[in-house]
């Protein structure tokens, strides 16, 4: 039975449900209760009306964010605990919440499972309760989106209402951090209000996640990982997920494919962002499978194809514009053409990257790709290359130079010249984020020294 967050620690659910499955061992929701007591005793009692919240653990997390939210403290979440991002908003009036042990310095409450001090909890208020989420974007700068508890719960209500049904019984793994919307809301604050178990780890690597998996547990993952799984056998019958979640980014229709075959249902892309929340749905049964609006939310696009949603938990319930580009579909679903910001003018021609992007990766030389316009003395269109096996071993024979050029014949029959880039660098991986998101500003320093290919 699905309860909402504002009620989950004054609702009458057993207290002996299970809530995670933490590395020492399984905590329940009277555990959960105990601990969140403790904290928020401990906050009220310095008086602390603002919190920065970040964790390593799930577990962690969920105690804090209802420990910060019972002592009617606003709360920040930034998109990680690393020390570079947490001196963006860690200070004497401000301190941090976390199970990170000196993160925070002189300023920080530690979540370390302490109980004693006791809190009588009682229904919060989602439309008082207020919280900022900060993004890292392409560029690494922290943007700040501010939601109330109230649009958060709406949300949750719309996925449980969406998949409810068929994650009932299922525990939650991911490969995906809470700090993310997306990791928060699918991998941790979904599975408390509908009481299934969750694991408060981030699992990086497959093997790990799968023997930590009970049986018909579901995953919450990005495209990154899922475009990496290793060839394994498929899981059994009796131990197939029901349900994948993936956002972040596009999922190749051949990594679809590959999960289908290992793990047993399609992944199921979710499409949005932190400041609209969740859009829409699909699973690619072909590549040209349109996305589904989520229960209650509306789309329209404008006359260059942009797409706007509404919701009651969009930014007051209004249209949110997005940078989209959308064909939208007569029953209101819709098909990605690609982001506004992905088109670009070069010698007067409007070229797309996702198109040259797309082209790159049918190269059997190339793994994935990353095309977009370095501003340095002039606009340069460059490429960030991840090698294939076979790209690595042209790599060696050939060099980088002489392989950027078979890459710009490979691209010539498809695209333009003003459309072949001229700057390329080779890597391993492409710079991505927990999230599996690319991290623009690490790109843009490849090109800073020499190497690679001009």
């Amino acid at each position: 039975m699905f309860i909402p967050f504002s009620k989950l620690l004054s609702s009458d659910r057993d207290g002996e449900t299970p809530v995670a499955q933490t590395s020492s061992g399984l905590k329940t929701l009277d555990d959960l209760c105990r601990e969140t007591a403790d904290l928020c005793a401990r906050l009220k009692e310095q008086n602390i009306r603002e919190v920065v919240l970040a964790t390593t653990s799930s577990y962690a997390f969920a105690t804090g964010f209802l420990a910060a939210l019972h002592a009617d403290c606003h709360i920040i979440v930034p998109p990680n605990a690393l020390p570079g991002m947490l001196a963006h908003f860690v200070g004497r009036d401000c301190p941090l919440l976390s199970d990170i042990e000196g993160a925070g310095g002189a300023y920080q409450f530690l979540i370390d499972g302490s109980v004693g001090r006791a809190v009588d909890f009682s229904d919060l208020d989602p439309a008082r309760a207020c919280l900022d989420f900060y993004t890292s974007g392409s560029t690494g700068a922290p943007k700040r989106v501010p939601k109330k508890l109230s649009q958060v719960e709406n949300e949750l209500l719309v996925l449980d209402q969406r998949w409810g049904g068929a994650l009932q019984g299922s525990a939650t793994l991911g490969t995906v951090s809470h700090q993310h919307i997306f990791g928060l809301y699918f991998k941790l604050l979904l599975p408390l209000c509908e009481g299934r178990l969750f694991f408060p780890d981030t699992f990086e690597i497959w093997e790990e996640l799968l023997a930590a998996a009970p049986p018909g547990a579901c995953f919450v993952s990005s495209p990154a990982h899922l475009t990496r799984i290793p060839p394994f056998d498929p899981l059994p019958d009796a131990e197939k997920s029901p349900v994948i979640f993936t956002a972040g980014g596009p999922l190749p229709f051949e990594a679809a494919q590959d999960a289908r075959a290992k793990f047993g249902p399609l992944p199921t892309e979710v499409f949005g962002s932190t400041e609209t929340g969740g859009i829409a749905s699909r699973q690619q049964k072909d590549p040209r499978t349109p996305f589904t609006p989520l229960p209650g939310m509306q789309t329209r696009i404008d006359g260059q194809g942009l797409l706007s949603v509404k919701s009651n938990y969009t930014d007051d319930e209004d249209w949110d514009a997005t940078n989209d580009i959308v064909e939208l579909l007569e029953d209101s679903s819709f098909i990605l053409a690609g982001r506004a910001n992905q088109f670009v003018k070069i010698e007067g021609k409007r070229i797309s990257l996702a198109e040259v992007e797309k082209y790159l990766t049918r190269s059997e030389f190339v793994t994935d790709s990353a095309v977009f316009i370095l501003k340095d003395e002039r606009e340069t269109l460059v490429a960030v290359v991840e090698l294939s096996v076979p790209g690595w071993q042209a790599h060696q024979e050939i060099g980088a130079f002489r392989l950027s050029r078979v890459l710009r014949r490979e691209l010539s029959p498809n695209l333009e010249n003003a459309a072949l880039p001229r700057r390329w660098r080779f890597v391993k991986r492409l710079p991505v984020n927990a999230q599996g998101k690319r991290q623009q500003a690490a790109m843009n320093e490849l090109f800073a020294g020499p190497g690679g290919a001009n």
